[in-house]
Formats: C-alpha cells, sequence, structure tokens
C-alpha cells in the first residue's frame, strides 16, 4: 500500500488533496441497458480494457463510457450538477462556522444525474446532441454526502491569517482558500466530491489527467488552428493536443523502457523544436523531418509519444482507438510492449482494436507474466530466447477484456472474455483467416 494524493485540474489552478493510505481498486461495473447498438451488457473497471470484434457494433460506445468516468473525477465535469442543482457556495456560508453542516445531497440524486451525464458527454464525443442511452454507472458512495464548513486561523505569532475550510465526511481531506475570497464557486465542493470518489474507486494510484486519442488523429498533430469539429472527440483531443504543446513546471522524464518502447515503434525519436514536432530518423543524428512529412505510422502514434515523453504513466488515463492503425505487424507488437510497460508502471487504459496481432503480443505479455511467476528458471530461459522485457510483462489481474457480437435481432452483446488460461480469445479472426485459406484452396483447384 502506499499514500495516494488526488490532484484535480480545475482551471487555472491544481488542487491537492492528501487520501491518506488506500487499498485496491474497487469492482466498478457501468451497466448498459441501452447505448446506441449495446443492450443489456456489463462492463467491470480495470487499469487495462480491451475491446475487439467487428465494426459497427459500438466499441468506440462503451471505450468512450468508461472514458466518461476519468473525465468525470479527473477535469472539472462535475460543476455542471453543482449548476443544475443551483447550489451557490456564497449563500451556503452564510452565518456558518465552527464546523458546521452547510450542504447534504442525496447520493442517488447524484448518480442519477452522473448516468445521465454520461450519454450527454457520449452524444458529445460523437456529434449526437439527440444521443438517448440508458446506462448506470455502479459507484459506491454513502446514502448522503455531507458537506462542512469552518472558519480557521492559520500562521504563527502575528502572521496568522483566517481561512475557510471545506470538508466533506469520511474523507480524509479538506479544501482550504483564504477567508477574503469573494464570489465563491463551486470549486471546493467539486474538488472534495472528486477526492471522495478517486479514493472509493482507486487504490495505489496518482491518476491526474486522461487523454482521448480518437482515430484518424495522425491527421491533426500539425494543425494550431482549430479546425471547425462535428465531433467533440477531436475538440477534446485538439485541447489535449495544445497541452502538450505548454512546458510544464517540473517535467518527469519517462522511464527507460517506455523511452525505448517509443523510439523501437517509430524507427527513430519525435521531438519538439522551436514548437514543432520533428521526427529524428533513427541512426542518422542530422536528418531531422517535420512529423507532416514523416510516415503515416509515425504520425497516428505521435500524440501518444508526446504524451509519454511528456507525462508520468502512473498519473495518466488513456482511451487509445486502433493502435494498430497504418503500422506494420512488427510495430504493432512493440505498441502492444508499450502498453504492457505504461499498465505496469500504472497507467489505465482503454484500447479498441482490430489487430490480431496486437491482441496475441498482449496475450503472450501475460502468459509470460503467470511464467515468471509460477517457473522464474524456465522464464528466464525463455525471456532470453525471446528477448522478453519484464518491464512489459502484464498482469492478467490488471485486464479484462471484451468481445461484441451481434445478436440476431441486430442489437450488440459485450461478451466478458474468459483470459485465465491463454490469454484474450480472438477466434473471431481465426475464422476469418480459415475462410479465407478454404477460397483460396478451393481457387488452386479450380486453376489446375
Amino acid at each position: 500500500m502506499k499514500i495516494m494524493a488526488c490532484f484535480l485540474l480545475l482551471p487555472d489552478k491544481v488542487l491537492y488533496l492528501c487520501l491518506g493510505t488506500l487499498t485496491k481498486m474497487k469492482n466498478i461495473k457501468f451497466n448498459i441497458k441501452k447505448l446506441g447498438a449495446i443492450h443489456n451488457s456489463t462492463l467491470e473497471l480495470s487499469p487495462l480494457m480491451v475491446f475487439s470484434g467487428e465494426s459497427g457494433l459500438g466499441k468506440s460506445y462503451a471505450a468512450f463510457l468508461v472514458h466518461y468516468l476519468y473525465i468525470l473525477l479527473l477535469t472539472d465535469r462535475m460543476r455542471h450538477f453543482f449548476k443544475k442543482e443551483e447550489i451557490d457556495l456564497n449563500s451556503l456560508i452564510q452565518g456558518k462556522g465552527a464546523h458546521d453542516v452547510i450542504l447534504k445531497i442525496q447520493s442517488s440524486v447524484f448518480l442519477g444525474w452522473v448516468n445521465k451525464d454520461a450519454i450527454s458527454y457520449i452524444g458529445y464525443l460523437l456529434g449526437d446532441e439527440n444521443l438517448t442511452g440508458d446506462v448506470e454507472i455502479d459507484i459506491p458512495l454513502e446514502d448522503e454526502l455531507i458537506f462542512f464548513f469552518d472558519v480557521e486561523k492559520v500562521g504563527i505569532d502575528k502572521k496568522e491569517e483566517w481561512y475557510y475550510k471545506f470538508s466533506l465526511e469520511n474523507l480524509p481531506a479538506s479544501y482550504r482558500i483564504p477567508a477574503n475570497s469573494e464570489n465563491l464557486n463551486a470549486d471546493p465542493l467539486v474538488a472534495l466530491l472528486a477526492a471522495k470518489l478517486l479514493g472509493e474507486i482507486f487504490t495505489e494510484s496518482l491518476l491526474t489527467r486522461t487523454f482521448l486519442m480518437p482515430p484518424s488523429r495522425g491527421s491533426l498533430v500539425e494543425l494550431s488552428d482549430r479546425p471547425a469539429f462535428r465531433s467533440g472527440m477531436y475538440d477534446e483531443f485538439f485541447d489535449n493536443k495544445l497541452a502538450l504543446n505548454r512546458s510544464l513546471k517540473e517535467a518527469t522524464p519517462p522511464s527507460e523502457t517506455i523511452l525505448k518502447c517509443l523510439n523501437e515503434i517509430n524507427g527513430g525519436e519525435l521531438t519538439r523544436i522551436e514548437g514543432r514536432e520533428m521526427y529524428r530518423i533513427e541512426g542518422e543524428a542530422n536528418l531531422e523531418i517535420p512529423v507532416t512529412a514523416a510516415a503515416s505510422s509515425i504520425k497516428e502514434l505521435a500524440p501518444l509519444t508526446l504524451f509519454l515523453k511528456k507525462y508520468p504513466a502512473d498519473e495518466s488515463s488513456i482511451l487509445l482507438e486502433e493502435p494498430e492503425a497504418h503500422l506494420h505487424p512488427t510495430r504493432q507488437v512493440k505498441v502492444a510492449d508499450l502498453v504492457g510497460c505504461a499498465i505496469q508502471e500504472g497507467c489505465h487504459m482503454q484500447i479498441t482494436t482490430h489487430s490480431d496481432y496486437f491482441l496475441r503480443r498482449i496475450n503472450n505479455l501475460m502468459m509470460a507474466f503467470q511464467l515468471k511467476n509460477r517457473d522464474p528458471e524456465h522464464y528466464k530461459q525463455f525471456k532470453s530466447k525471446w528477448n522478453l522485457v519484464d518491464e512489459c510483462l502484464i498482469d492478467p489481474a490488471n485486464v479484462n477484456a471484451y468481445l461484441f457480437q451481434r445478436r440476431k435481432d441486430g442489437s450488440t452483446e459485450i461478451i466478458k472474455q474468459d483470459i485465465s488460461n491463454d490469454g484474450i480469445p480472438f477466434d473471431s479472426f481465426f475464422n476469418v483467416i480459415e475462410e479465407d485459406i478454404l477460397t483460396s484452396r478451393e481457387l488452386r483447384k479450380a486453376l489446375q
């Protein structure tokens, strides 16, 4: 166990809240009665979630639903709740002090809003304001959320200052602001509630940000002016891309393993020079070209590369759509290694994929993890033969895999896959390959 901290990103500020000692991730379920084509299905939250199946069955919808939870917890999204409920902090604290209760919220009211807001957010990402759906995110909370208010003096001798102190029942954290603050908004309540939810859901985690990487992202890498997007997923991606361009007060370099994986995937190094993304070709120390002039595979992975070079993996959640796009199978395997390394370092990822190469490598990394724990000596020989890296192995306990299948009535069913034996099954790929082989065999016979 470790001490967990929450950093809530609000406009122009970062709020730090110590949450104390935490243990394991709670079993959070996403119950989907109806979301797009998906009917009567359930997802369970895990650090690595893999969604596979034919196109058009709703993999992105499901990934967006999981991503919404991270958006809810790591941004100021909950401001919309307090605005909807017309909660005015200035009025709440009038005449209050000495650990007075200033607000009580029924958890059922808040969670009801969360479930509806998830649909609104997914509709925004898809560019569909009329999207309807029925989902329930099973978040463990007490029946009532009770907020407290205090006025306290902080400092020593004659340098004391008065502060407003806000707290939430059963949360080992508080929010302080100078008592002379005017026109208070809902920030203290948002920060405390987010910290409460983070403490209830995640453990041994320092999550601070979430990044959505939609399909066809490579074409947006070099744009500096925001186009008029029809779907919010690209608006959100563009905001994240702009954030990558800003300098950090304190930068934490990525691990050597992540850097090595990134360089192997890209066949070189991506860096920013005078505000532009540049690509330095491997073995050509003096040859640098703009990313826009690089191969489509480099452009498609550039956002992920720049993100992992800038932000610590253990502070991040990433929704990565189709990591295999434009990549040769050799590099798809390397992307799987990168995912394994990021997950092992504490990153959370939601991945949609159509690649059997990618899934096969994820499976091998999980089986190698099991072999290492069951038979270390055998693993050493295996590792040496196949050039496996310990830091890229994946604990199956951190993985949930889902197959999307079409029912006879046309709706989509999400099937949780059993990964306990050989990893993620991908029978649908085998069926296509087998049918293609049989077709080729029949054609050869007909041509003889």
